[in-house]
């Protein structure tokens, strides 16, 4: 069968003190910064992006799901060219679509990158698709 989801495009954290965290993954881990906000940090790490997110209420509250770190502390995103084509397939593999595909976020008054689109394993942890570009 050939593979439905491309690779791991992103592994973001959800996190307390940015200042703290961007000071380790920065100057002990030595992380090359690719882009950062006042709520957000992101490296390059090789093979997928490494994000920090101290916005806690992000993501869907779909069904009563939390939000944000009361949901999960890690999300794992998946490359994908045709979201929509994934989605369809995934529905029909017994997937349930959590949220959306709805646009990535961004710094205020920037535009979008691409989409996500959020869904749960059955332990209940989120996984998302996503179609912006990987930046290694």
């Amino acid at each position: 069968m050939k593979p439905l989801l491309g690779p791991l495009s992103w592994n973001l954290v959800y996190v307390d003190d940015l200042a703290a965290m961007r000071e380790f993954y920065e100057n002990v881990l030595g992380l090359p910064l690719r882009h950062a906000t006042k709520y957000f940090a992101a490296y390059n790490t090789g093979g997928c992006t490494l994000e920090l997110m101290a916005r806690k209420d992000n993501g869907p509250d779909a069904e009563n799901l939390r939000r944000g770190w009361d949901r999960n502390r890690v999300l794992m995103s998946f490359k994908v060219e045709k979201m929509d084509e994934v989605i369809a397939e995934l529905g029909r593999r017994g997937a349930k679509l959590l949220h959306g595909p709805a646009p990535t976020v961004n710094e205020d008054g920037q535009e979008p990158d691409g989409r996500v689109a959020q869904f749960a394993d059955p332990e209940g942890n989120i996984f998302e698709l996503c179609d912006e570009p990987v930046f290694y």
